[in-house]
């Protein structure tokens, strides 16, 4: 095969676009070198309308990418914001609980500061043991069938949250359940403490399967080790 024949057959091969591809990534500046080239690029819009240039097509990716980023940001300062006011309504929270001299006034400050500070419609205490105070709060014995019920659907300390089912969340709200779209429920683990604070809101949305936890952990712990102070033979 003579040469003019192999250069013939080269130019014949159809270009690998991947090449090319590769070739300007390793060259950035090879449009600049060639702005003849530059200028006779055109992108087709997407939205079917006329073509643009190569420049206008760059301006609007990175116009796209500046929304983004706004957009991010935002989402951003809304999470520090949201933050910001748990953090400031759970100081307030642990003042009020701190403040409780009896059993009876820890609960009291416990339904009322998820009701006014944490939007809860209906909350719902509910302790698990033996030779426990009963005043003004539902106990289970470690026996019973309801509470072994209870163990089952929500074990550990980690709270469980998502739409409202009637099978897996009835029993702990007692019935009082009208309207409800979404809860948590949080166990109270500080031993010899066992037991539960359910929540319910009637926003579908309020509480999901996906949503975070370690506030609503931290909330656990705090009403749970407040509560153990007033058990009898238990001090702070």
């Amino acid at each position: 095969m003579t040469r003019q024949t192999s250069e013939s057959t080269a130019a014949a091969a159809p270009l690998d676009e991947t090449r090319v591809v590769a070739y300007l990534r390793d060259n950035p500046d090879l449009l600049r070198r060639h702005r003849d080239v530059l200028t006779a690029l055109d992108i087709p819009h997407e939205t079917g309308g006329p073509a643009v240039s190569l420049i206008e097509y760059q301006v609007s990716i990175l116009r796209e990418e500046a929304r983004e980023l706004s957009e991010r940001l935002d989402h951003l300062l809304y999470i520090a914001r949201d933050n910001d006011r748990l953090a400031d309504q759970l100081h307030r929270f642990t003042l009020e609980l701190l403040a409780a001299e009896d059993l009876e006034g820890i609960l009291v400050a416990l339904r009322d500061g998820l009701r006014q500070d944490f939007r809860a419609d209906v909350v719902q205490v509910l302790l698990v043991g033996s030779h426990l105070p009963t005043a003004g709060v539902p106990v289970l014995g470690p026996d019973d069938p309801e509470a072994l019920v209870l163990e089952e659907h929500f074990p550990g300390n980690t709270p469980v949250l998502g739409p409202y089912d009637a099978e897996r969340f009835g029993a702990i709200f007692d019935g009082d359940t009208d309207g409800l779209g979404s809860v948590a429920v949080i166990p109270l683990d500080e031993p010899p403490l066992r037991g539960f604070v359910a929540i319910g809101s009637r926003d579908p949305e309020r509480y999901h399967d996906d949503q975070g936890t370690e506030f609503l952990s931290q909330l656990g712990a705090l009403a749970a080790r407040v509560l153990r102070r007033m058990l009898p033979g238990e001090g702070p």
